[in-house]
């Protein structure tokens, strides 16, 4: 029954798409066949990252090529705590409105599209398989007013591609300001101390932290140590998309 029950949802949802088609979230043309919400053109210009000559905290492509493995700057300047950390675009071009109308938007059915981004990427899914997932957290009063965490919603979407779980491990202590204007060492101040671990962290399982776009790594790095000081081994990350 639940097999049949899945047919008829396929069906029911390519019938919307007949008589509905979708646009895509970047130009208004008419979406294509590799991705639900991108047309042709759009999906072409995606800056979607590889698993190679980039650097192994965040995933940030290096501009030439890399003889020697090293971090880039602002994960050198966070000082990472870290094990290491992929992401899978840039925060430019089609994937820009993509994140802001997850985050801001709410437009969850956009997530069909990160896991066709996710399926392009083997070691990222390799790094995910059988892992923990957990989301950064919001502070409950701004939860409340959203009504959902983005960060939640893409650790599901990752699960559900890589055959991972997920759970929410952490909560912010206090509803920090917003990052966008402040400097690295700011960032730094502005989240410290601002997560710590709920029950049921363990050593010797694998986390890996998610979250839809990485700046400088401050408030991974903060929910990093949090992690840490609940006596996890030193996690993985793995966000949408690399500022």
């Amino acid at each position: 029954m639940a097999g049949i029950h899945r047919h008829a949802l396929k069906a029911a949802a390519a019938l919307v798409d007949l008589a509905c088609p979708r646009d895509c979230i970047d130009c208004g043309e008419p979406a294509g066949d590799s991705y639900d919400w991108f047309c042709k053109d759009c999906a072409r210009e995606l800056p979607l990252t590889k698993a190679d000559n980039c650097c192994p905290a965040c995933g940030l492509p290096f501009e030439g090529p890399v003889s020697t493995p090293r971090r880039c700057p602002a994960c050198g300047d966070v000082g990472a705590c870290w094990d290491r950390g992929k992401t899978l675009a840039l925060y430019a071009g089609p994937v820009e409105p993509l994140v802001k109308r997850i985050k801001y938007a709410g437009e969850r059915a956009l997530l069909s599209d990160v896991g066709r981004i996710l399926e392009k990427r083997p070691d990222a899914i390799e790094m995910l398989r059988g892992a923990i997932l957990v989301p950064v957290p919001l502070f409950p009063a701004r939860l409340r007013e959203r009504g959902f965490n983005q960060s939640a919603w893409l650790a599901d979407c990752f699960a559900r591609v890589a055959g991972a779980s997920r759970r929410d491990l952490l909560r912010r202590t206090r509803d920090t300001p917003t990052q966008t204007a402040l400097s690295i060492a700011e960032r730094r101040r502005n989240v410290r101390g601002a997560f710590e671990a709920l029950p049921g962290v363990r050593k010797g399982l694998r986390y890996v932290l998610v979250d839809d776009v990485l700046t400088t790594g401050a408030t991974l790095n903060a929910c990093a140590m949090a992690l840490l000081v609940a006596g996890a081994d030193r996690p993985c990350v793995l966000t949408l998309a690399r500022a």
